[in-house]
């Protein structure tokens, strides 16, 4: 007799059956994101008072490559959970609800996510 309780899965094992389904890999980017943007709020903030106070702290932050860095994560974060974020408000809207046209715009929210990235990137550090 077959039972059909839940089977408690390691992290590694839901990582292996996910990481073959774009749609899934997009669901779990995109909250994975949603909580690097959670926890760099208050560095961006402190930052952002940072160069807002006198022209040395403008220069300070502009000029720390560092800094770059993470105002470049922060913005990346942001391009890929906004990409993500209007696909799923499409998904709740009913559409791409197939298999093949869900795949077809995890794929698609993917593409326009990595140029938004690259274009971030080019933005911010140069």
């Amino acid at each position: 007799m077959k039972s059909n309780r839940p089977i408690n899965l390691s992290m590694g094992q839901v990582l292996a059956v996910n990481s073959k389904s774009p749609i899934a890999m997009a669901s779990i980017l995109h909250r994975v994101s949603g909580v690097v943007l959670f926890l760099l709020m208050p560095v961006m903030l402190c930052v952002l008072q940072t160069s807002l106070s006198s022209e040395q702290g403008f220069n300070t932050v502009f000029d720390n490559v560092a800094l770059r860095f993470v105002a470049w994560i922060f913005v990346a974060g942001t391009a890929y959970h906004f990409v993500m974020g209007v696909k799923h408000l499409l998904a709740d809207m009913g559409m791409n609800e197939e298999f093949n046209s869900g795949k077809t715009a995890a794929i698609v929210s993917f593409v326009i996510a990595v140029i938004l990235i690259v274009a971030s990137l080019i933005w911010v550090m140069f």
